[in-house]
């Protein structure tokens, strides 16, 4: 996969973590043509661990859309980070099967709407 398709792959799921209402058939279609697991591994590896703080404040900053150009390098930061650190390494895989447990009914909604197409 390329950089670009990953990070429009990443913008897609970004989408979960607006303080908005969510289109999921919006999310479904644009992951046409990404294999599911693969999508499904982003959300919970890459774009949970970048984007769930928005869920969590008070008042969310991001309502409209992530900026695709920040999402990519908070990714990339994170991605290197495990690689570089083993104490980061272990501190995101648990921070990866919180998430796999609170955003499993999201993936799911996801899922259904990929199931219509």
């Amino acid at each position: 996969m390329t950089r670009e398709e990953r990070i429009q792959l990443w913008s897609a799921l970004s989408e979960v973590f607006v303080d908005n209402e969510v289109d999921y058939g919006y999310i479904a279609r644009q992951l046409q043509g990404f294999d599911r697991a693969t999508a499904q591994a982003a959300l919970y590896e890459n774009v949970g661990p970048a984007c769930y703080g928005n869920l969590l404040a008070p008042i969310p900053p991001i309502w409209t859309g992530f900026d695709s150009t920040w999402l990519a390098e908070t990714i990339e930061r994170n991605q290197a980070a495990r690689q570089r650190w083993p104490l980061r390494r272990l501190r995101d895989r648990l921070f990866i099967a919180y998430l796999r447990r609170a955003l499993k009914s999201e993936w799911a909604k996801i899922e259904a709407e990929l199931d219509r197409l």
